[in-house]
């Protein structure tokens, strides 16, 4: 059974959206494949370089989350305030 995807949604500048449409026409692919064909190749680099070995750990989490918010429990769903912000954004 395949695992079910994800999605994820960039904002991109428009002369950028327009730079990365022009090159993957040129290619004969599609937006979404030329994207995903350069997170797979920066994904691959940076774990040849290492990025990730060892460094990922919990309590490097932890300390990260106690850094930036010294403490302190942020109220409410994580959900709810993406769900306000995509409203107040749609309604602009």
């Amino acid at each position: 059974m395949q695992a079910k995807k994800k999605r994820l949604t960039l904002d991109l500048d428009p002369p950028v959206q327009r730079r990365l449409k022009a090159v993957a026409a040129l290619k004969g692919i599609s937006m979404r494949r030329y994207c995903l064909a350069a997170i797979d190749r920066e994904l691959a680099r940076d774990a040849a370089n290492g990025v990730f070995a060892g460094s990922f750990n919990i309590e490097s989490l932890v300390a990260l989350q106690d850094e930036a918010f010294g403490g302190t429990v942020l109220p409410g769903d994580g959900a709810e305030f993406i769900r306000e912000a995509r409203e107040s954004r749609n309604a602009s």
